[in-house]
Protein backbone atom coordinates (compact mmCIF):
# COMPACT_ATOMS: atom_id res chain seq x y z
CA UNK A 1 0.00 0.00 0.00
CA UNK A 2 1.46 3.35 -1.05
CA UNK A 3 2.27 5.79 1.71
CA UNK A 4 1.36 9.45 1.61
CA UNK A 5 4.51 11.51 1.00
CA UNK A 6 5.58 13.41 4.13
CA UNK A 7 5.38 16.71 2.25
CA UNK A 8 1.72 16.06 1.47
CA UNK A 9 0.93 15.31 5.12
CA UNK A 10 2.63 18.56 6.13
CA UNK A 11 0.69 20.48 3.48
CA UNK A 12 -2.62 19.03 4.66
CA UNK A 13 -1.82 19.85 8.29
CA UNK A 14 -0.73 23.38 7.37
CA UNK A 15 -3.92 23.99 5.38
CA UNK A 16 -6.03 22.56 8.21
CA UNK A 17 -4.44 24.86 10.78
CA UNK A 18 -4.77 27.87 8.50
CA UNK A 19 -8.45 27.12 7.90
CA UNK A 20 -8.92 26.59 11.63
CA UNK A 21 -7.50 30.03 12.36
CA UNK A 22 -9.74 31.60 9.70
CA UNK A 23 -12.87 29.91 11.06
CA UNK A 24 -12.11 30.99 14.63
CA UNK A 25 -11.30 34.55 13.55
CA UNK A 26 -14.51 34.85 11.53
CA UNK A 27 -16.54 33.62 14.52
CA UNK A 28 -14.85 36.01 16.95
CA UNK A 29 -15.13 39.01 14.62
CA UNK A 30 -18.85 38.31 14.26
CA UNK A 31 -19.52 37.61 17.93
CA UNK A 32 -17.73 40.77 19.08
CA UNK A 33 -19.21 42.90 16.32
CA UNK A 34 -15.82 44.47 15.68
CA UNK A 35 -12.73 43.84 13.59
CA UNK A 36 -10.55 44.82 16.57
CA UNK A 37 -10.06 41.32 17.97
CA UNK A 38 -6.46 40.67 18.98
CA UNK A 39 -4.32 38.11 17.20
CA UNK A 40 -3.44 36.72 20.68
CA UNK A 41 -7.08 35.96 21.39
CA UNK A 42 -7.60 34.40 17.98
CA UNK A 43 -4.56 32.18 18.52
CA UNK A 44 -5.77 31.14 21.96
CA UNK A 45 -9.26 30.28 20.72
CA UNK A 46 -7.82 28.35 17.76
CA UNK A 47 -5.54 26.38 20.09
CA UNK A 48 -2.33 27.43 18.36
CA UNK A 49 0.65 29.56 19.30
CA UNK A 50 0.56 33.26 18.48
CA UNK A 51 3.61 32.74 16.27
CA UNK A 52 1.67 30.14 14.28
CA UNK A 53 -0.99 32.70 13.37
CA UNK A 54 1.72 35.02 12.08
CA UNK A 55 3.14 32.22 9.94
CA UNK A 56 -0.06 32.36 7.90
CA UNK A 57 -1.08 36.03 8.26
CA UNK A 58 1.20 39.04 8.51
CA UNK A 59 -1.41 41.12 10.33
CA UNK A 60 -5.09 41.35 11.20
CA UNK A 61 -6.07 42.98 7.89
CA UNK A 62 -4.61 40.01 6.03
CA UNK A 63 -6.60 37.68 8.27
CA UNK A 64 -9.77 39.68 7.61
CA UNK A 65 -9.20 39.35 3.88
CA UNK A 66 -8.71 35.61 4.32
CA UNK A 67 -12.05 35.35 6.16
CA UNK A 68 -13.84 37.03 3.27
CA UNK A 69 -11.90 35.08 0.66
CA UNK A 70 -12.97 31.86 2.37
CA UNK A 71 -16.60 32.95 2.15
CA UNK A 72 -16.03 33.96 -1.49
CA UNK A 73 -14.47 30.63 -2.45
CA UNK A 74 -17.26 28.71 -0.73
CA UNK A 75 -19.79 30.77 -2.68
CA UNK A 76 -18.06 30.11 -6.02
CA UNK A 77 -17.88 26.38 -5.28
CA UNK A 78 -21.57 26.27 -4.40
CA UNK A 79 -22.57 28.20 -7.54
CA UNK A 80 -20.34 26.04 -9.76
CA UNK A 81 -22.07 22.89 -8.52
CA UNK A 82 -25.50 24.23 -9.42
CA UNK A 83 -25.03 26.63 -12.34
CA UNK A 84 -24.93 24.26 -15.32
CA UNK A 85 -27.58 21.96 -13.86
CA UNK A 86 -30.05 24.79 -13.23
CA UNK A 87 -33.08 25.07 -15.50
CA UNK A 88 -32.53 28.22 -17.58
CA UNK A 89 -31.91 31.78 -16.36
CA UNK A 90 -34.57 31.71 -13.65
CA UNK A 91 -33.18 28.45 -12.33
CA UNK A 92 -29.68 29.94 -12.35
CA UNK A 93 -30.92 32.99 -10.48
CA UNK A 94 -32.53 30.73 -7.89
CA UNK A 95 -29.33 28.68 -7.54
CA UNK A 96 -27.26 31.85 -7.05
CA UNK A 97 -29.64 33.19 -4.40
CA UNK A 98 -29.63 29.84 -2.62
CA UNK A 99 -25.82 29.69 -2.58
CA UNK A 100 -25.57 33.25 -1.24
CA UNK A 101 -28.19 32.66 1.47
CA UNK A 102 -26.35 29.52 2.55
CA UNK A 103 -23.14 31.50 3.00
CA UNK A 104 -25.00 34.12 5.06
CA UNK A 105 -26.55 31.39 7.19
CA UNK A 106 -23.07 30.00 7.88
CA UNK A 107 -22.14 33.14 9.78
CA UNK A 108 -24.67 36.00 9.67
CA UNK A 109 -22.86 37.99 12.37
CA UNK A 110 -19.66 38.17 10.33
CA UNK A 111 -21.57 39.27 7.24
CA UNK A 112 -23.28 42.02 9.24
CA UNK A 113 -19.90 43.18 10.56
CA UNK A 114 -18.39 43.24 7.06
CA UNK A 115 -21.27 45.34 5.73
CA UNK A 116 -21.24 47.77 8.66
CA UNK A 117 -17.46 48.19 8.42
CA UNK A 118 -17.66 48.86 4.68
CA UNK A 119 -20.58 51.30 5.01
CA UNK A 120 -18.84 53.20 7.81
CA UNK A 121 -15.83 53.70 5.58
CA UNK A 122 -18.04 54.86 2.71
CA UNK A 123 -19.66 57.39 5.05
CA UNK A 124 -16.27 58.81 6.01
CA UNK A 125 -15.89 57.07 9.36
CA UNK A 126 -13.54 54.20 8.58
CA UNK A 127 -13.17 51.47 11.18
CA UNK A 128 -10.19 49.18 11.67
CA UNK A 129 -9.90 46.79 8.77
CA UNK A 130 -12.17 48.85 6.50
CA UNK A 131 -9.74 48.81 3.57
CA UNK A 132 -9.31 45.04 3.78
CA UNK A 133 -13.04 44.42 4.03
CA UNK A 134 -13.85 46.87 1.24
CA UNK A 135 -11.37 45.39 -1.21
CA UNK A 136 -12.59 41.83 -0.70
CA UNK A 137 -16.28 42.78 -0.83
CA UNK A 138 -15.57 44.53 -4.12
CA UNK A 139 -14.08 41.34 -5.59
CA UNK A 140 -17.07 39.30 -4.43
CA UNK A 141 -19.41 41.93 -5.87
CA UNK A 142 -17.71 41.78 -9.27
CA UNK A 143 -18.06 38.00 -9.47
CA UNK A 144 -21.72 38.13 -8.46
CA UNK A 145 -22.33 40.89 -11.02
CA UNK A 146 -20.90 38.67 -13.78
CA UNK A 147 -23.29 35.87 -12.84
CA UNK A 148 -26.22 38.29 -12.76
CA UNK A 149 -25.42 39.84 -16.12
CA UNK A 150 -24.98 36.46 -17.78
CA UNK A 151 -28.34 35.18 -16.55
CA UNK A 152 -30.09 38.46 -17.44
CA UNK A 153 -28.74 38.39 -21.01
CA UNK A 154 -29.70 34.73 -21.33
CA UNK A 155 -33.20 35.50 -20.04
CA UNK A 156 -33.64 38.45 -22.37
CA UNK A 157 -32.50 36.47 -25.40
CA UNK A 158 -34.92 33.70 -24.46
CA UNK A 159 -37.78 36.19 -24.28
CA UNK A 160 -38.24 35.73 -20.52
CA UNK A 161 -36.95 39.10 -19.32
CA UNK A 162 -37.94 42.49 -20.71
CA UNK A 163 -35.50 44.76 -22.47
CA UNK A 164 -33.18 46.69 -20.16
CA UNK A 165 -29.65 47.93 -20.43
CA UNK A 166 -27.66 44.89 -19.21
CA UNK A 167 -25.51 46.96 -16.85
CA UNK A 168 -28.61 48.65 -15.43
CA UNK A 169 -30.38 45.32 -15.05
CA UNK A 170 -27.35 43.86 -13.28
CA UNK A 171 -27.22 46.81 -10.89
CA UNK A 172 -30.94 46.61 -10.09
CA UNK A 173 -30.85 42.86 -9.47
CA UNK A 174 -27.74 43.27 -7.33
CA UNK A 175 -29.41 45.94 -5.20
CA UNK A 176 -32.43 43.73 -4.57
CA UNK A 177 -30.27 40.73 -3.78
CA UNK A 178 -28.01 42.66 -1.41
CA UNK A 179 -31.08 43.97 0.40
CA UNK A 180 -32.44 40.45 0.78
CA UNK A 181 -29.10 39.24 2.11
CA UNK A 182 -28.94 42.05 4.66
CA UNK A 183 -32.47 41.34 5.85
CA UNK A 184 -31.74 37.63 6.24
CA UNK A 185 -28.51 38.28 8.13
CA UNK A 186 -30.39 40.53 10.58
CA UNK A 187 -33.26 38.12 11.28
CA UNK A 188 -32.97 36.34 14.66
CA UNK A 189 -35.15 33.53 13.33
CA UNK A 190 -34.82 33.55 9.51
CA UNK A 191 -37.36 31.96 7.22
CA UNK A 192 -36.70 28.40 6.05
CA UNK A 193 -34.09 28.58 3.31
CA UNK A 194 -36.24 27.22 0.47
CA UNK A 195 -39.09 29.66 1.20
CA UNK A 196 -36.74 32.64 1.44
CA UNK A 197 -35.04 31.70 -1.84
CA UNK A 198 -38.38 31.31 -3.64
CA UNK A 199 -39.67 34.63 -2.31
CA UNK A 200 -36.54 36.55 -3.31
CA UNK A 201 -36.27 34.90 -6.72
CA UNK A 202 -39.95 35.48 -7.52
CA UNK A 203 -39.67 39.13 -6.49
CA UNK A 204 -36.66 39.75 -8.76
CA UNK A 205 -38.13 37.83 -11.70
CA UNK A 206 -41.38 39.81 -11.42
CA UNK A 207 -39.37 43.04 -11.67
CA UNK A 208 -37.64 41.76 -14.83
CA UNK A 209 -40.70 40.53 -16.73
Amino acid sequence: MARTPPETVKDVLRDFRRDQVIDVARRLFGERGTTEVSMDEIAQEAGVARSTVYVYFANRDELLRACLKRMHNQLLEAVARRWEQADGPVGRLRSLIEAMFERIDDDPAFFRLAVVTHEAAAAGAPAAGAAAVGSELAVIGLDVARFLQDLYVEGFEAGIFRSLDPDRATSLIGQQLFGALSVRAAEPDPWPLAEAVDETCDFIVHALT
